[in-house]
């Protein structure tokens, strides 16, 4: 084997050039070019005692693909043979250690690339909006997970989806190449959400790049402008009615076409029951409103829960009799205090015994308990009236909600007792609950805490 051949075969070992980027080619090319002059200048100066060493030396040498440089350098040649070989190797081991050098340096910024990658998709999972990004195609190249649940699919079923196809055609516009600008809510029917979408697109404008999709649920603002625009509608409702008759009855008193004392008085009567009415609609709906954003300042004091109902009881027992309709107490011997407002809480079982008296038919039966249960008291009013449907159990502690049944219907009220009587148990640090079927009665269940309250509004202690 020629000796010039011999040495280019080893260095093309030791480098593996043919393995590596553009960088270690150009390394190589590099030692190609000493490998020529070395191998020139030994072939021009080779003698026969060092061309037997360096022929050993080879040999050895291509029995491996990774060779020990150091085992290469000879000094039983030639002195100045071995002087040029010896020096060639040291410009190859030279050689390879940039090489191993230009190899740890794209291995590790391949590694951080790769963390970087995990990191980044990590954090878009964790956004509390959903992310899509989109390409030139409108296809989806990314979902984060949060996407994933606002449009119930899976990642794998979203990438690579048309954004067209998810929503409709208008979508085409967020195409990086527009530099169109999504703000947009769309109404979703599987799944059944309201989803606004914003977008941003990167890189310049006609230029290839991708546009993010913003997705967020405002299914719940819906809902709140629904409530509101009910509540309007409602109280203006409520309004209407008693100041229409106020007004009438003003008109016809201030033309003096009536004389008669007891028409008069029964005009004058009917202007103040609708005054007090207007009254009470403007006091529960200012102390609902002060409930719920946590604003209502209770009196807190020792209550002494049997003399409350006791009270509660007795007062209603009127409109009971009228009803004919049978009104039990049935207290246990021994009933612990709780803390709390007297009167808010006394509110709160007139709500609920005059429901059950209102929605129960003649010759029924009406009963109030309470029993300890731990370290909570439960209060229950149960009445063999006509019952709440299944859907209509949690609706009915909404304001102004009313089932639609005719039966409910004729029955006079305005939908915010309930709505009081669970905000005032909240704020007690209690809860309020409901059994019922149609036809078979109801039973509400107040259940507060003894010896301590939570309250969510302010406290105001005796």
């Amino acid at each position: 084997m020629p000796v010039s051949l011999s040495i280019a075969t080893l260095i093309m070992g030791v480098t593996g050039v043919a393995e590596h980027g553009p960088l270690a080619g150009s390394i190589g090319v590099a030692v190609g070019a000493v490998v020529g002059a070395g191998a020139a200048m030994l072939i021009l100066r080779r003698r026969r005692k060092g061309e037997g060493a360096i022929r050993e030396k080879l040999r050895a040498a291509g029995a491996v693909m990774e060779v020990d440089l150091a085992q290469l350098r000879i000094d039983d040649a030639d002195e100045q043979m071995s002087e040029a070989w010896n020096q060639l190797i040291g410009m190859v081991a030279e050689a390879r250690r940039e090489l191993e050098v230009v190899q740890v340096r794209q291995q590790a910024h391949d590694t951080l690339d790769r963390y970087r990658l995990t990191w980044v998709t990590e954090l878009l999972d964790k956004l509390p909006e959903g992310l899509l990004t989109v390409t030139e195609e409108l296809n989806v190249s990314f979902a984060n997970t949060k996407a994933t649940q606002l449009l119930a699919r899976g990642r794998e079923e979203l990438v690579g989806q048309k954004i067209t196809d998810l929503f409709d055609a208008s979508l085409s516009c967020v195409r990086p190449s527009t530099g169109a600008m999504l703000d947009r809510t769309f109404e979703l029917t599987s799944p059944q959400v309201s989803l606004h979408l914003t977008s941003t697109a990167w890189g310049r404008q006609g230029s290839s790049g991708e546009t993010a999709v913003f997705l967020r649920d405002v299914s719940h603002v819906k809902a709140q402008e629904r409530a509101r625009n009910e509540f309007f509608y409602h109280v203006t409702h409520e309004l209407r009615t008693p100041l229409t008759n106020i007004r009438a009855y003003a008109e016809t008193l201030s033309e003096g076409v009536f004389e008669d004392p007891d028409t008069l008085r029964e005009c004058y009567n009917v202007i103040v029951g609708e005054t007090q009415r207007l009254s009470r609609l403007v006091e529960d709906i200012l102390s609902l409103s002060q409930l719920e954003v946590g604003s209502a300042r209770l009196a807190v004091d020792e209550v002494q829960t049997a003399r409350l109902i006791r009270q509660v009881v007795e007062d209603m027992q009127a409109s009971a009799d009228e009803k004919g309709l049978e009104l039990v107490l049935s207290l246990p011997a021994k009933v612990p205090t709780i803390r709390g407002e007297k009167e808010r809480l006394a509110v709160v079982l007139t709500n609920l015994v005059g429901n059950a008296i209102k929605y129960t038919p003649s010759g029924g039966r009406v009963e109030v308990s309470c029993a300890e249960d731990g370290a909570r008291l439960r209060i229950a009013v149960s009445d063999s009236g006509i019952g709440i449907a299944p859907e209509d159990c949690e609706k009915i502690f909404d304001k102004f909600y009313r089932a639609d049944r005719e039966d409910v219907a004729k029955v006079p009220g305005t939908g915010l007792g309930l709505a009081i009587t669970r905000e005032t148990v909240r704020a007690h640090g209690g809860t309020i609950e409901v059994q019922s079927e149609l036809d078979q009665g109801s039973t509400f269940t107040v259940v507060l805490p003894i010896g301590k309250t939570a309250a969510i509004g302010s406290w105001e202690s005796k």
